[in-house]
């Protein structure tokens, strides 16, 4: 499948940026010339979260009946998903109340790939955030803050995505509270990453969760592609399933690029 599409011509885009920001300055137009699918395909063979179960997809009629049916089993966080602040926080917005000017936003990548190489276990920092605003500028408010650990590249293999030792911990990198904290100060809309939890693997009291749907943000999590988008610049539309009450759900995520 391509994941990545030249457009035929120019399309010019408006995107809002989040509460806080002047009215005029709401609309902002942005001239695309690319776009990339930042979204994990759902199979049966997919990686899962331990202890939950996989996809499984049935077919009930196929073509000798005139049409082709199937019904599908999964999880809420299975897959590239979204999650809603009531993930975690009772009373929080489920998925469907998310506006679009949460759902259509720039994007700021940090990525750490070698560091996550390195050590399974990394957490973004402060200190890379401040360096990516030393190189990039200052992190726009209302926009989605996305961790490229170079994890994507490893979700055709299960066992190595979820990375679980013996004694049943996992192994793989997830952001700082510190650096999520200070992605709060910046009034982000949301954080990414290409992994199965914001937080690392190996700490399943899950603060970064807390903190962040706890300030009213929200969580993408299992991104795919993230080495074909730049540092900023682009702009993410969000197609996530506006499912009722939902405390997570999955999502289609393009991204559109100058």
């Amino acid at each position: 499948m391509n994941n990545k599409l030249q457009l035929p011509g120019a399309c010019l885009l408006y995107f809002c940026l989040s509460a806080g920001v002047q009215p005029a300055d709401l609309a902002h137009p942005f001239d695309a010339r690319q776009v990339v699918d930042l979204t994990h395909a759902l199979h049966e063979d997919m990686p899962f979260w331990p202890g939950t179960a996989p996809f499984v997809i049935e077919r009930l009629a196929d073509y000798d009946k005139g049409y082709r049916m199937h019904r599908f089993f999964l999880w809420e966080n299975i897959g590239t998903h979204i999650d809603a602040p009531a993930h975690f926080i009772e009373g929080g917005a489920s998925v469907n109340e998310l506006g679009l000017d949460d759902l259509v936003l720039p994007v700021a990548v940090i990525g750490v790939q070698d560091k996550a190489a390195l050590e399974p276990d990394y957490q973004l920092s402060v200190a890379d955030v401040l360096s990516w605003e030393e190189r990039n500028g200052r992190i726009m408010p209302g926009g989605l803050v996305v961790m490229n650990t170079g994890w994507h590249k490893k979700f055709h293999d299960p066992q190595a995505y979820v990375n679980q030792d013996e004694a049943g911990v996992l192994h793989f990198p997830g952001f700082s509270v510190a650096a999520a904290q200070l992605l709060v100060e910046r009034d982000v809309a949301g954080i990414g990453i290409d992994t199965l939890s914001l937080d690392p693997g190996n700490d399943l009291s899950f603060p970064v969760h807390r903190l962040m749907l706890g300030a009213g943000k929200f969580q993408v999590e299992n991104m795919n592609n993230l080495d074909d988008l730049p540092v900023r610049g682009a702009v993410a539309v969000i197609g996530v399933l506006p499912v009722k009450d939902g405390s997570q759900a999955q999502a289609r995520i393009f991204a559109f690029m100058e």
